[in-house]
């Protein structure tokens, strides 16, 4: 006796216990290729107000699998005169990956108070057929695909944003210290005209009086500044280094200047009383400071028309 007579005599004794008209599951095909599907179907005459429908997992046994399991479908049956019943029927997918003879355990339901089962299944799994005088063919070479410049740009957007970004970068730099270049070449140069000679040494001699450095007894300091206000003035006005000479070569090198005697002589006195303060320490009154203040102020007056002298042309 074969191997799956066995077993289908095994499981007649299970079947006749279900044959009450109740509970059925058909499974069709019952044999099927590694990985082929086949469909269980459960159904079940309900009389009664309750029913309790087992619940199908991810497995029906240890080598079968469910790919998939219906809702439950419900059906009115006429009693041919009688009271109508009901029938509840789910299809159940399922699949095995093993080849041999593997078997479904019955299906246990309950409907109005009382408790049946199916009779369980049997399902053959057989291997492919392989031919064994078939010869392996060959290995196909590679498949180049064509380029292609959008699936290249989707691959490297990153580098072309980043580029595009610091070329746009750049181009806005440049428009930028173009921008500035232009406006500085079309703003108009305001010029400040400078001011003359003796009105600057004029507002250095006020700036020097509002000090009152000899009120608080630097009479040195005061004199010698005033003298050296005077010495710069000479020297930018006649073209005389007269801060770098003393007042003997000074007054000597002036003789040929435009100063007249008596300007000169005015230059002589006010150099000389200082330089007695300055090296002498000779301590002079508040009377002879404010002269002196005096005596810069009217000689600058009195030589402020003189004409700057050409340097070039003093030599």
């Amino acid at each position: 006796m074969t191997k799956s007579a066995i077993i289908a005599v095994l499981m007649l004794p299970c079947a006749a216990l279900a044959q009450d008209g109740r509970v059925s599951a058909q499974m069709e095909p019952d044999a099927i290729v590694i990985g082929q599907h086949t469909v269980v179907t459960l159904s079940a005459n309900v009389d009664g107000p309750t029913l309790e429908w087992p619940v199908v997992g991810d497995t029906l046994a240890a080598h079968i699998e469910v790919v998939r399991a219906s809702v439950l479908d419900t059906v009115q049956i006429d009693g041919m005169g009688g009271p109508s019943a009901t029938m509840v029927v789910q299809r159940i997918t399922i699949t095995a990956f093993d080849t041999g003879y593997w078997a479904i355990p019955p299906f246990k339901l309950k409907a109005g108070g009382r408790e049946t089962e199916t009779a369980p299944l049997l399902l053959r799994v057989n291997a492919f057929a392989v031919d064994s005088a078939a010869v392996p063919a060959p290995i196909k070479p590679i498949h180049r695909l064509p380029f292609s410049a959008l699936w290249w740009a989707r691959q490297h957007w990153p580098w072309i944003a980043g580029v595009a970004g610091v070329g746009l970068l750049v181009a806005l730099a440049l428009l930028l210290v173009r921008r500035l270049r232009r406006s500085k070449v079309q703003a108009p140069v305001a010029v400040v005209p400078e001011r003359p000679l003796h009105e600057r040494v004029l507002a250095q001699l006020d700036e020097l009086e509002r000090e009152r450095l000899w009120q608080q007894g630097q009479h040195k300091a005061y004199q010698s500044r005033l003298t050296d206000l005077l010495r710069a003035y000479i020297e930018e006005r006649y073209q005389v280094p007269a801060l770098e000479r003393t007042t003997d070569e000074l007054l000597h090198e002036l003789r040929v200047s435009p100063l007249s005697t008596d300007h000169r002589t005015m230059l002589a006195n006010m150099l000389r009383e200082a330089d007695l303060v300055k090296f002498a320490k000779a301590l002079p009154g508040p009377q002879e400071n404010e002269q002196l203040m005096v005596s810069a102020r009217r000689f600058i007056g009195a030589t402020a028309n003189h004409a700057p002298v050409n340097a070039e042309a003093q030599g």
